[in-house]
């Protein structure tokens, strides 16, 4: 018996026995649908792990006959009524969205040909409850609208309940990054679009286009009529202070032609709104609109509605700027979406889930998104978070004040910003980049423990100018004499307390540059690896079809819940086939491989404070 045999699948299946109970207890509120289309029943399956890993029957079949989501059932209830038509089960139509990301079937099409397949689909379809009537693709949009964004939250935190009861998780280190991904829809060049770009008012574009023909036709012989001309308006939505001048947008996008016969009723019309008809019948001549973004014309004031170009089919999707992950020097623009995941990192297990997820347009309020992700676990799970490791985009006060009330200890990195670095200037504020203050003669102190009851540090010099050579003594004698120096007297020399409050961003409970707050600054890779298997292996949010914010919203909850569910049940995977290698052989490197994995104990200290 070793510690991770908790997570060994048969102990696993037992533990999850009880907590399904536990769940449908509280789960209990009845769905108002009495016929369905479907039926999920939750039963009970053996799962087979081969030797090489692989699941008999793959990830569906394990995720399904080890939790009951009947849950979700009683969770959507509210989203149905007595009076709804023949509607298939909540609970089937979220298992075949989940088994469709889980095998990686990015396309729903070719997911719902495998689905409708008498072979292929059997599997799916007996775990989902699905009998007869194959849902659609319109069945799958409708039912993610129905349930939104704040219900499949509702899941995700339900699911992440069982792996902390099954102590797979423990809140105690949180790491937080985000990942952009993009839109479907195209960016046009405006980023200050919003949806009253939709419908801009412009008040003399029949008289501005009456002028414009007009002139052609009274100055043949100086005008090209193959060039086009362009009626535009200023742009009455900028912000102000962000250009010099407004910039102008295009309206109408006209040329004359020479008519070859009978006009269409189109070009005689056009002729009659803009009042030409007559003038263009003398000279054989039409007006050929090249583009137009009108909708709406008032014959009578001469005004007319436009919609602008330049605003793009998705009005919520936003800019956010990354490394080019080719180049590294480089910066990526990707017009989209973000999703701000915090990952718990069991150091002991080796283990890395997300426990939060948060989706944002773009990327620039990014670094508030911290605040939403712990206040997220707070609420559902009331578990309170030893350390959060976070990067520097996260680097702001309200953050540190966020996280230390909560009783964490933010290891975040310093953001610099405008600040001046060179020796002279570290010199003249008086403390190094790290926070560590300089003693009189210039020497760099050392940290000489915390104190929490003040919330400081207390820094001293250890009288390092007595091991100096003598060329350092004879550097520090041009500016400081070390032989008058009073600190020397005393049992560490010049000694300086940090407090927080004074610096709360570069102060922090673990000094800056210490080996114990680099060794959990290398924890924040956990959060990209998360976000890298839910792009690059899972492939859930790479290039994903959403027009909207509603719909990335869901994208990323679901991302979430089956990210959770593949890598928890992966390392359950992990656990029990290196049990079942070593009863067969006995080998002591896989005895050593089931042990926890050793966690410094500078870092333990942190985690198993009260």
């Amino acid at each position: 018996m070793t510690p991770l045999d908790k997570f060994n699948i048969s102990s696993v299946s037992k533990k999850l026995n009880k907590i399904n109970v536990t769940i449908s207890a509280a789960n209990y509120a009845p769905f108002p649908c009495l016929v369905l289309l479907s039926n999920y029943v939750f039963k009970k399956r053996f799962v087979r792990i081969l030797p090489n890993g692989d699941i008999q029957g793959g990830f569906a079949k394990m995720v399904t006959s080890l939790i009951n989501f009947s849950f979700i059932r009683s969770m959507t209830a509210s989203c149905y009524n007595i009076k709804s038509p023949p509607a298939y089960d909540p609970v089937s139509l979220f298992l075949l969205e989940l088994f469709r990301y889980i095998d990686r079937h990015q396309n729903m099409d070719k997911f719902l040909e495998v689905l409708r397949d008498k072979d292929r689909g059997r599997a799916y379809r007996r775990y989902a409850g699905i009998c007869e009537d194959i849902p659609t693709k319109g069945t799958f949009s409708n039912f993610k609208a129905r349930l939104g964004a704040g219900l499949y939250n509702e899941i995700f935190h339900t699911l992440v309940d069982i792996f902390l009861q099954l102590k797979m998780i423990s809140f105690n280190i949180i790491a937080h990054d985000g990942t952009l991904f993009p839109t479907r829809a195209r960016y046009k060049g405006c980023t200050w679009f919003s949806d009253k770009c939709s419908c801009i008012d412009i008040h003399d574009v029949i008289f501005r286009v009456k002028r414009q023909i007009m002139y052609r036709l009274n100055n043949l012989n100086k005008v090209n009529l193959d060039k086009v001309f362009r009626i535009k308006c200023e742009c009455p939505y900028m912000p102000i202070n962000k250009f010099k001048k407004s910039p102008r947008i295009e309206v109408l996008s006209i040329k004359l032609g020479i008519t070859d016969g009978k006009l269409s009723q189109n070009q005689i019309h056009t002729a009659m709104l803009f009042g030409v008809k007559e003038e263009l019948d003398k000279q054989g001549m039409f007006i050929n609109i090249i583009r137009s973004n009108l909708f709406e014309v008032n014959l009578c004031e001469g005004h007319a509605k436009f919609r602008c170009p330049k605003i793009p089919k998705d009005t919520d999707a936003r800019i956010g700027v990354r490394r080019d992950p080719q180049n590294a020097s480089r910066k990526q623009k990707i017009f989209g979406y973000n999703l701000v995941l915090s990952t718990s990192v069991e150091l002991d297990l080796k283990l890395e889930l997300p426990v939060a997820a948060t989706n944002i347009s773009g990327n620039g309020e990014e670094g508030k998104k911290i605040i939403t992700n712990t206040k997220q676990i707070k609420a559902h799970h009331g578990s309170v978070t030893k350390i959060d490791i976070a990067d520097a985009k996260y680097d702001i006060i309200k953050n540190y004040t966020c996280l230390r009330n909560n009783g964490s200890i933010p290891i975040i990195d310093y953001n610099k910003r405008n600040e001046k670095l060179t020796s002279e200037a570290l010199r003249n504020r008086g403390y190094d980049q790290n926070g560590w203050p300089f003693a009189p003669c210039g020497i760099p102190t050392k940290p000489n423990g915390f104190d929490s009851k003040h919330q400081r540090h207390t820094f001293c010099c250890f009288k390092q100018c007595l091991d100096l050579k003598a060329a350092g003594i004879k550097n520090i004698q041009k500016k400081y004499d070390i032989g008058s120096c009073p600190y020397v007297k005393n049992k560490k020399g010049f000694s300086k307390h940090t407090y927080i409050k004074d610096n709360p961003r570069l102060i922090n409970e673990i000094p800056r540059g210490t080996k114990r707050f680099k060794m959990l600054q290398q924890c924040r890779s956990a959060s990209e690896r998360v976000n890298s298997v839910i792009k690059e292996d899972l492939k859930i949010i790479d290039k994903p079809i959403v027009y909207n914010k509603q719909r990335a919203d869901i994208l990323a909850q679901i991302a979430a819940i089956t990210l959770l569910l593949y890598r928890a049940f992966a390392f359950i995977v992990k656990i029990s086939m290196l049990f079942a290698k070593y009863r067969s052989s006995k080998d002591p490197a896989i005895a050593i491989k089931l042990q926890p994995h050793y966690v410094p104990q500078s870092i333990l200290s942190l985690i198993q404070r009260e």
